[in-house]
């Protein structure tokens, strides 16, 4: 089984395995990133609460996006992420975060068509503003490293048998400006 395979069934795994935390005096928010609907990428995540300083976000993001015959995208990802709240008060305020993030794409930019997979893993920091007693807004930030395997090729060539371009590289992971909404 080749690794992607097994961190997609991982993270298959975490999502699911969410339905099994308890849930007796957990703080849960319901959350989806206004940055991402800009950029036509509907997504969806949810945060538990762990402790009093720890929370574990899940994010969860699509995208088909096709723009004349220079730009046709087709993508999915997932972002597990452990948060620390620097607040008494959880999911607010000030946070440091470890994120991992596994995607799946297939993206035609201008000439060239980049068929491929990703994974990888990063820090975040963020600022959650309270704006009501089940109502919050988040702006957050990340960066980290991911290893790319993709096919690359020209827009009207052949797609070879198996990836050409193999790379780890430095990215921004996240940017978000998020809503929020707290059921418990």
């Amino acid at each position: 089984m080749k690794i992607y395979d097994k961190v997609k069934r991982g993270a298959a795994i975490a999502l699911l395995s969410t339905t099994l935390i308890p849930v007796q005096a957990q703080r849960i928010g319901l959350k989806t990133n206004a940055l991402y609907w800009a950029a036509a990428s509907p997504n969806i995540g949810a945060e538990f609460r762990l402790n009093r300083h720890v929370t574990l976000n899940m994010e969860g993001v699509a995208n088909r996006l096709k723009v004349g015959s220079k730009v046709d995208t087709r993508l999915w990802s997932f972002s597990p992420e452990v948060r620390y709240w620097f607040s008494a008060r959880p999911q607010a305020g000030h946070f440091l975060g470890l994120m991992g993030t596994t995607s799946t794409y297939n993206l035609m930019l201008g000439d060239t068509r980049h068929n491929g997979d990703a994974i990888g893993g990063g820090l975040t920091y963020g600022y959650s503003f309270v704006l009501g007693r089940r109502w919050s807004l988040e702006a957050t930030l990340g960066g980290g490293m991911v290893k790319i395997r993709e096919k690359k090729t020209a827009k009207n060539a052949p797609e070879p048998g198996k990836a050409n371009n193999i790379k780890w590289m430095a990215a921004p992971l996240k940017a978000g400006v998020t809503f929020v909404y707290i059921i418990r």
